[in-house]
């Protein structure tokens, strides 16, 4: 049990003692169910409500070939995570993919309970998009799936409001002063230093993820990746961040394919700080992958 909370305490960040009882690293848990602690991680807001579907209308544009988004009033029961709200709205696109939920879906939970896995499109008037690029990211609400949705939102509120960062992360001092040069250069060489820290690997991420809360405007808001994807029709990815930590974002995604929210054309303040704690959550529990 030592040597785990040990190996959490390293990679979470935490300096802590590992025979502490009370301590934030040896009360929290794996996540029970690692899908689900992917997809919370990556919504800024999650809610229990009932959907007001519009089904006509939804059937109606859904037969278009290039059919409007639709807005679809939530009536809020309760909120998991994020600011309490009475009532909400989700923008919806009624066009079938596989990295969202279904009008199937829509139309047979309207008026139903559910539990709305969400982002916030801006920093103004609240506009709410599907999270996680998932068909789970809308699911019925029942005992179990709620229980085990606050269960895990608990968990990782723990783990965002204790974390702080370890200087004794593998590759720390190097991330640190390339991260320093950001900022500061432009054009090519702001490239390169981006392309540096892509080249040190899924080993440095938890540095990456322990400094990339830097709020610095980037001297030049262009960054390009090569775009890895098996279908991909281009051969690199272009991103217009504005600040370091939205440049460090896009490298996260690079490296390890995952996304907690996208910042990597920019964002607001509110998105900004929800992606970062997503990106905390995911340091956290790479010990729990590593332990298996």
């Amino acid at each position: 049990m030592i040597m785990r909370i040990t190996l959490l305490a390293i990679v979470f960040g935490l300096g802590v003692s590992p025979t502490s009882n009370s301590s934030p690293v040896s009360a929290r848990l794996c996540p029970s169910d690692p899908k689900l602690a992917t997809l919370l991680a990556g919504s800024s807001i999650v809610l229990i409500g009932k959907m007001d579907v519009p089904k006509q209308q939804l059937t109606e544009e859904a037969a278009k070939p290039s059919p409007g988004y639709l807005d679809i009033p939530i009536k809020v029961e309760s909120v998991v995570k994020g600011e309490d709200m009475s009532s909400a709205t989700v923008r919806f696109y009624p066009q079938d993919a596989t990295y969202k939920p279904s009008n199937a879906a829509m139309l047979g939970l309207a008026g139903e309970p559910t539990i709305l896995f969400l982002n916030r499109g801006d920093d103004g008037p609240v506009s709410l998009y599907f999270a996680g690029y998932t068909p789970d990211a809308l699911k019925r609400a029942t005992d179990l799936t709620v229980a085990a949705t606050r269960t895990e939102a608990s968990r990782q509120a723990k783990i965002v409001a204790s974390w702080r960062a370890n200087t004794t992360l593998p590759h720390f001092a190097k991330v640190r002063t390339l991260i320093a040069n950001l900022g500061q250069v432009d054009g090519d060489q702001q490239q390169h230093v981006f392309d540096q820290l892509e080249a040190l690997g899924n080993v440095a991420v938890p540095a990456i993820i322990a400094q990339m809360d830097d709020r610095r405007h980037l001297r030049t808001q262009a960054i390009s990746l090569v775009n890895h994807a098996p279908d991909a029709f281009e051969g690199m990815r272009h991103y217009g961040p504005e600040q370091v930590v939205d440049g460090l974002d896009a490298v996260l995604n690079q490296i390890t394919g995952e996304s907690f929210g996208s910042i990597v054309n920019g964002g607001s303040s509110r998105q900004r700080d929800a992606v970062v704690a997503g990106w905390r959550v995911y340091a956290a529990d790479l010990a729990c992958k590593q332990d298996k």
